[in-house]
């Protein structure tokens, strides 16, 4: 499999941001971007960013989605993974909130995305495990992902997921978050489920 990373928002993004502004989304998706792609160099494994990930800026949703697709039809729309980075919130940056927890996202309907999604949530269960943390699960259709049609997910034509790595409007969740032992858990994620996915 070839992966197409996607470190979700830019410095430009309006919100996106924690209350009192020590955490910014933009930044953070970067940050976990870069140490997933540490570990898939030393794991000899294909990748690309759906942009620069050294700038603050980033293509429109509609551009990154398109990076994706030109792989897919290199490679072989079945030998490729979207992985959208995101870190979640529930309110509008203005105030704390209380919802926590890890979710996978895929667009609506059964589709090829949902068997990587269910993998992801399962390695993502096992790292929540260790780390005593709070999963989010949506089992309505059968399967734990929740579903919404968002741009770099629906116009791809390889198999696309979003990750929603916990909640930066909660203190607590966005204190820990910033911890090593947060990066460490949103990253482990991450590359374990592609480790899996990958046999390795």
């Amino acid at each position: 499999m070839y992966y197409v990373l996607d470190c979700g928002h830019a410095l430009t993004t309006p919100g996106k941001r924690s209350p009192d502004h020590s955490f910014f989304e933009y930044e953070y998706n970067r940050i976990i971007g870069r140490r997933v792609a540490e570990r898939l160099n030393e794991l000899g494994i294909e990748y690309c960013f759906t942009y620069p990930i050294d700038e603050p800026y980033d293509l429109s949703l509609t551009s990154r989605a398109n990076v994706a697709n030109k792989v897919a039809r290199e490679k072989g729309v079945g030998n490729v993974l979207l992985v959208s980075i995101h870190s979640n919130a529930a309110g509008n940056g203005k105030e704390w909130k209380n919802a926590k927890g890890w979710s996978v996202w895929t667009t609506k309907g059964e589709t090829k995305s949902d068997k990587y999604a269910t993998l992801f949530f399962e390695e993502a269960e096992k790292v929540c495990r260790k780390y005593n943390r709070t999963l989010r699960k949506d089992t309505s259709d059968g399967d734990q992902d929740w579903e919404e049609n968002f741009t770099v997910i629906f116009k791809t034509i390889c198999p696309s997921i979003l990750v929603e790595e916990f909640f930066y409007d909660n203190q607590e969740e966005m204190n820990w978050l910033l911890s090593e032992e947060g990066k460490q858990a949103c990253t482990e994620i991450i590359v374990n489920a592609i480790r899996r996915i990958e046999g390795k």
